[in-house]
């Protein structure tokens, strides 16, 4: 089709042939259509396994039922198979210039031991030998790779010659997207005719259009943020990953590592690769390297994307090794080839455990560190741009057209070689001189300037750096505060485009969120006047404008959106930035002096902690995973100051709530200690906020007592000054009082507790048990103490009272986070009980979608699949209920829970392994229902209460009876064929 695209006696392809009653499409796989709608060449393709022969006899069946079923001026076989010796000679008559008698008789000759065929032969009428006369055979031995890699190149030179370009633009994206829009045709008949002015828009689509092209697609799939594709092609270094990445039938995984310091272009040279490459990759994966955190996000993104697990959110429940494990056991099982980018790589040691070792793909890392060892895999340093791509660089940049820049030749190299040929000090340079409205010809005042600002930066750089990028950058901020006053008129735009760039660097470096770093400079709202997530208001700011701001420099550039927040619809509420780490290390350099830096990043602190809190409390997890990289990179920063604060101690507080439910004690107590001694410290201490950290670390104490910083005796201490605190705001704020007061009485009332609070606790027990009386009931008390309520009529076995209790609190306002998990989880359970299987099936749907298997409530999903999971067992053992069977097999379906089945261990976890082999059992797959049930014994079911014990011994017992009689049918079935 490329042959004739720009034939003007050519007006089409179509696929299949000509539609139409009695016609075997299968006959003809596509004809080239002329413009007086005559078919100018008709196409069958036969493909064969990498070896294979196609035989004479074939070739001539094929070509009769090409030419019957089809006219044409021409016809042709194209095939990749390995003709033998009769095939290529039919082949070689059929190209002579030979007579019509004298072709049919050397055919006839050739097919002599073939008698079917040569009736076939001899039973065509005179036309339609006059057409098999025009037909040809193709014996094409190009493997796939070859085919695809011509088509590329012939891509290439058609835009080239059409001055469209292509290089590493989207090469890859082109071709693959051309076949994908091939085979979409082919299946639809009424759509199966691609016209030559279709194909031209096609091939002639912009590079960026294609790169940004969205909807479904099954080739070079990009799952993760990946950066701009670049416009300017730099064949040298791309060649060199082309060619440690050859096009080959190897299955086993090739490593490439991109080093070079920040802003030199390895990002944008991966995803020049990713682009021009992508039609050879079934699924590309861009991983975000800057932190375990980021590492953690990008790959629960890429198992969501791998279909592990059921939904995106559940992967998130998943630490870090697990989730490694299931995505590298799901890609070394994947037929299809793989890329994966590991972007932005501060510790090679820290991404080695997540590089995959076995499978189908290639990695590509970039990070700075040049020291870093990478074992068989191909270190490529990135240097600066050859003289002609930075030129060609500024030209694009600046809109400089081909005669202009011959015209200032001598000014464009001078620039290029004043920014030392590094690519992000020619994107500052160059958005400064576009938006001062610089001209070419005063481009030497501007290096002038810029080296009289380079010797005042000199010490801003590491070694290896130009000192010309931090002049380059000083000089777009300096352009950028100037902009705030212009002609004695105020203009918001560049004044919060100014703090948003300053807040950035203080944060991590991708999806940095457009709202939390434009409000944190404008304002620090207190936290008795409202709470969550402050969006500026689009009708007095426009931030689209803002960004442009910042985006006319090349400080930022736009980054993959973030997870939804419910019905919020604000102007750019979910949009994100990224900034290179070079732009926010110079910026730290500075900042980290200013005499305002304190304030600054306690307002910064507020907000991040006010976006992080509400996406943990609404368990948007992908949302909160985003926006917890940047608090612990601020955190990071605050440690490193020793700045205080207003906000520090609530913003410490809640980072220790996201990193205890995530499971990192450690860094939860670090942070808990770090609040208290803020408060300690402080001239006016929040004794609220003392007293909540207070308790998260009892809260620590009685649930994982091994990781806990503090005694018995310090948590005596605590819960005096707790109830102190309550007494002494009980006149004011009741409610307040009353929930501290049930709170402490919780912990006391916990399993591992219950020796203390007998030893030491009795009278502080006592003393909260008569202020919750003394304050009588409350919303948050009555919630409370219906989940309770619920949780004892459930082992009452009252399970009607327990579902009505359940709903009740699922209807309060006082219902978030655990204790709504909690309700739900008793909700499923009392209808599991009474069998009222549509009824739980859905509140199963319900509790699985608003939180899933999540991270933050590891307990409650356990203890969710250990309890609805009995109820299902035994009533799809004792009753053969499929919606019982159905239901256990959700339940263990969630990843928390196939987490702990692939574990060893008494109690819970060989409670959950025998409901595994239930699930087996009753699906049929006996071998692995006796294989798990043989690992598990009686005696490790003990945990808790006999009552329950013996419930679960019983049920071990009913599993092990029942293989028995199935493996018996089986037995008795054998003998029963072995007789007959």
């Amino acid at each position: 089709m490329l042959d004739v695209i720009d034939d003007p006696n050519v007006q089409a392809l179509r696929v299949e042939g000509a539609p139409g009653v009695g016609v075997d499409r299968d006959s003809v796989d596509f004809d080239i259509i002329g413009a007086d709608e005559s078919c100018l060449l008709a196409v069958q393709v036969k493909s064969k396994a990498p070896g294979g022969h196609i035989y004479a006899p074939d070739i001539l069946e094929i070509l009769i039922s090409l030419i019957k079923n089809q006219e044409a001026r021409s016809y042709q076989l194209m095939t990749n198979a390995l003709p033998t010796e009769p095939a290529e000679r039919m082949a070689s008559f059929l190209r002579a210039d030979i007579e019509l008698d004298q072709l049919r008789d050397e055919l006839s000759r050739l097919l002599s031991r073939h008698p079917s065929r040569l009736a076939q032969l001899e039973s065509l009428s005179r036309d339609q030998l006059d057409r098999l006369m025009r037909c040809t055979v193709t014996f094409d031995r190009r493997d796939d790779i070859e085919i695809r890699e011509a088509l590329r190149e012939r891509l290439r030179l058609y835009r080239n010659h059409a001055e469209a370009g292509l290089g590493q633009k989207s090469a890859g994206l082109l071709s693959g997207y051309l076949v994908s829009e091939m085979l979409r045709k082919a299946a639809d008949e009424s759509d199966a005719i691609f016209t030559t002015a279709e194909l031209r828009s096609h091939v002639l689509i912009d590079g960026e259009k294609l790169a940004l092209l969205g909807g479904r697609r099954d080739w070079g799939v990009v799952v993760g943020a990946m950066p701009q594709i670049p416009d300017v092609t730099r064949n040298a270094l791309l060649r060199a990953i082309c060619e440690a990445l050859p096009r080959s039938g190897r299955s086993d995984v090739r490593r490439v590592v991109l080093v070079g310091p920040s802003g030199i272009g390895k990002s944008s040279l991966a995803a020049g690769y990713v682009a021009d490459r992508a039609d050879s990759y079934d699924w590309i994966f861009w991983m975000d390297g800057e932190s375990e955190d980021s590492l953690l996000a990008s790959y629960a993104r890429t198992a969501a994307s791998l279909n592990i697990g059921d939904n995106i959110v559940s992967n998130y429940a998943l630490d870090s090794s697990r989730i490694r494990d299931v995505v590298h056991s799901e890609l070394s099982r994947l037929t299809g080839r793989w890329a994966i980018v590991f972007d932005n790589v501060r510790d090679s040691r820290e991404v080695e455990p997540w590089v995959p070792r076995v499978g189908n793909g290639d990695v590509l890392l970039t990070l700075i560190d040049e020291t870093a060892r990478h074992g068989p895999a191909t270190v490529l340093q990135i240097g600066v741009m050859e003289p002609h791509e930075a030129r060609e660089l500024i030209c694009r940049r600046l809109n400089i057209g081909q005669d202009e820049a011959l015209r200032f030749d001598g000014e464009l190299r001078r620039l290029a070689e004043g920014m030392s040929y590094w690519p992000l000090a020619l994107e500052l340079s160059t958005g400064y001189i576009s938006t001062c409205g610089i001209r070419l010809e005063d481009v030497d005042d501007y290096l002038d300037r810029l080296r009289i600002r380079s010797l005042a930066d000199a010490d801003s750089l590491p070694p290896g750096y130009p000192r010309t990028l931090a002049a380059a950058l000083f000089l777009c901020l300096d352009q950028l505060e100037a902009r705030i006053q212009r002609n004695g008129v105020y203009d918001y735009r560049p004044h919060i485009a100014f703090g948003m760039i300053t807040n950035s660097a203080y944060l991590a470096s991708h999806q940095l969120p457009v709202h939390m770093v434009a409000a944190a400079f404008l304002a620090d709202p207190s936290h008795t006047e409202n709470f969550g997530p402050v969006f500026l208001d689009p009708s007095e700011f426009n931030l689209a404008e803002v960004v442009r701001e910042l985006r006319r420099f090349s400080l930022v550039a736009f980054d993959e959106d973030l997870q939804r927040l419910g019905n919020v619809a604000v102007q750019y509420g979910d949009r994100t930035l990224a900034i290179n780490s070079i732009i926010q290390d110079l910026i730290r350099v500075h900042g980290d002096f200013d005499e305002n830096i304190a304030s600054a990043l306690n307002r910064l602190a507020n907000h991040v902690e006010r976006w992080l809190n509400t996406a943990l409390n609404l368990n948007l997890l992908e949302r909160a995973s985003v926006v917890f990289n940047h608090a612990m990179v601020l955190a990071g920063h605050l440690l490193r100051l020793n700045i205080g604060g207003s906000n520090i101690p609530l913003f410490y507080g809640n980072l220790a709530t996201a990193c205890r439910a995530g499971g990192d004690t450690q860094r939860a107590e670090a942070f808990l200690q770090a609040e208290l001694y803020l408060l300690q410290q402080s001239a006016n201490s929040n004794e609220l906020l003392t007293v909540q950290a207070e308790l998260q670390l009892i809260d620590i104490l009685f649930d994982t007592p091994t990781d806990a910083s503090i005694n018995t005796d310090t948590a005596a201490e605590f819960f005096e000054h707790i109830y102190r605190y309550a007494q002494s705001v009980k006149p004011i704020h009741p409610h307040a009082a009353s929930k501290l007061a049930i709170d402490a009485r919780v912990f006391l009332e916990r399993p591992l507790a219950e020796q203390a609070r007998l030893a030491k606790f009795r009278e502080i027990y006592e003393k909260f048990s008569h202020l919750i009386a003394e304050l009588g009931p409350s919303p948050y008390s009555r919630t409370v103490d219906a989940l309770s309520r619920a949780n004892e009529l459930i082992s009452n076995e009252r399970f009607l009272g327990a579902e009505k209790l359940c709903r009740q609190a699922l209807r309060s306002d006082y219902l978030a986070g655990s204790m709504e998990l909690e309700a739900r989880r008793v909700l499923v359970e009392s209808l599991t009980r009474q069998h009222k299987w549509i009824s739980a099936q859905e509140e199963f749907l319900n509790f699985k979608q608003k939180f899933g298997s999540t991270k933050l409530y590891p307990q409650i999903v356990r203890l969710f699949a250990h309890n609805v999971g009995h109820a299902c067992a035994l009533a799809a053992l004792t009753e053969d209920s499929e919606e019982g069977a159905r239901l256990l097999g959700d339940v263990l379906s969630l990843p928390l829970v196939c987490d702990v089945l692939e574990q060893s261990g008494r109690g819970v976890t060989s409670r959950l392994r025998l409901l595994a082999s239930i699930r087996d059992l009753i699906s049929g797959r006996i071998e692995q229902a006796e294989t798990i049930l043989l690992s598990i014994s009686p005696g490790d079911l003990q945990d808790g209460r006999d009552v329950e014990t013996q419930s679960w011994g019983m049920l071990w017992q009913m599993t092990r009876l029942a293989l028995f009689r199935m493996a018996s049918v089986v037995y008795l079935s054998e003998l029963a064929d072995q007789s007959n």
